[in-house]
């Protein structure tokens, strides 16, 4: 079978995933260094190269590194993608600090060790797996490398769009959660910037003839929080508030940053809705409010043929001597943009790890050759 011929092969394979993950967690790669991002591309590049892969690099914009693509021709008719990040939330300078290193209980740590490197690298062994046992029975396999998915994907969120629409099946290949389940949804999000318009006047001597812009702020956050739904799993959150310059003056302008989440985009669509009708009523006489979505990325929904997939997934893991579960998480990934093509797409089937975002982020080592094992079976099972 498959996936125990895969099993075979990536423990066979596991101290070079090591060597290789130790590689890449050197790196420094944070989202706004571009020359970190790009030296990242340049590895995988080689890499796809070495495979046979046809690859191609597009300089989105150059704030940003690289989007890397490779695509591998095979002898079936479906086409498979999957999608990883090159980019970590941490600053240059933090791989030196704390650079790759194995505890006593077999966990990895490193900047980016688990968010997303080992999940760059399971795409590259499993199909390195799936070519040495002459198992290509996709008709194209792309893989796909994204540049600034921590900060939300503004580049490489609609090129790896572009790329995936259409496709039979798509991966991603964010690491599984902490307890090893797999991902079948995620929350969409949108991120808004509000600015509410006043009138300045003396505090002091006629404030009447001023319209405060921190008031009305002050009416619209109680509105905003008062919308979150936990029977529709609608989160909102002001998260920032300004109002004003000085204190003798009535404030004539205010701003306010603030993120909706929801598991449905009807909820979410509805939560925006309601906040412009009421932008277009101000509480506050004199003021006025300015709305504009800032970024808007539509929710992983469950689906029909993403719950194949996620079934095709479980069985394939019984198989291999596991048996995760399926989540459903707050947390937005490139994921969601995929799914929300309509494109049957599943998540969490990089390794097991934990502690995102923190200087103590861990990868669990002994889950990588089932969960690489995993990742190339589903490729084949998918693309028949």
């Amino acid at each position: 079978m498959i996936a125990t011929e895969m099993l075979r092969r990536t423990e066979a394979a596991s101290q070079a995933y090591e060597k290789d993950l130790a590689h890449l967690v050197s790196i420094d790669s944070g989202s706004h260094d571009a020359a970190g991002v790009n030296r990242v591309a340049d590895w995988v590049q080689q890499r796809l190269e070495e495979l046979g892969f046809e690859t191609e690099r597009r300089t989105l914009d150059p704030a940003y590194g690289d989007l890397l693509v490779g695509r591998k021709r095979g002898s079936g008719s479906r086409r498979i993608v999957t999608f990883a990040h090159m980019d970590t939330v941490f600053e240059r300078g933090d791989a030196a600090e704390r650079p790759f290193s194995i505890d006593a209980n077999g966990m990895a740590h490193g900047p980016g060790v688990t968010d997303d490197k080992a999940g760059v690298i399971a795409g590259l062994h499993a199909a390195a797996h799936l070519l040495a046992a002459d198992a290509d029975t996709y008709g194209e396999l792309v893989l796909v490398f994204t540049p600034d998915e921590e900060i939300g994907s503004p580049v490489g969120g609609a090129a790896l769009q572009q790329i995936a629409e259409g496709a039979d099946a798509a991966f991603c290949l964010e690491c599984a959660r902490e307890n090893g389940d797999l991902v079948v949804a995620r929350k969409g999000a949108v991120d808004l910037e509000i600015t509410i318009n006043g009138v300045a006047a003396h505090s002091g001597i006629e404030p009447e003839r001023g319209a405060h812009a921190g008031l009305e702020a002050a009416h619209l956050t109680v509105f905003l929080q008062a919308l979150a739904d936990p029977t529709q799993r609608l989160t909102v959150n002001v998260g920032m508030l300004r109002a004003g310059e000085r204190i003798n003056i009535v404030p004539d302008r205010a701003t306010m940053n603030v993120e909706m989440r929801a598991v449905q985009k009807d909820v979410l669509d509805g939560a925006l809705s309601r906040l412009r009708e009421r932008a277009a009523v101000p509480a506050v006489a004199g003021t006025s409010i300015e709305v504009r979505e800032v970024d808007y990325c539509a929710p992983m929904e469950e689906s029909v043929a993403g719950n194949a997939l996620a079934a095709t997934a479980l069985d394939l893991a019984k198989q291999l001597g596991f048996e995760p579960g399926l989540a459903h998480t707050g947390g937005v990934s490139d994921a969601n943009r995929v799914a929300a093509l309509g494109v049957p797409t599943l998540d969490g089937l990089g390794p097991v790890g934990g502690g995102d975002h923190s200087p103590t982020e861990w990868l669990d080592l002994a889950s990588v050759p089932r969960r690489v094992a995993l990742l190339a079976a589903l490729i084949h099972e998918a693309s028949r």
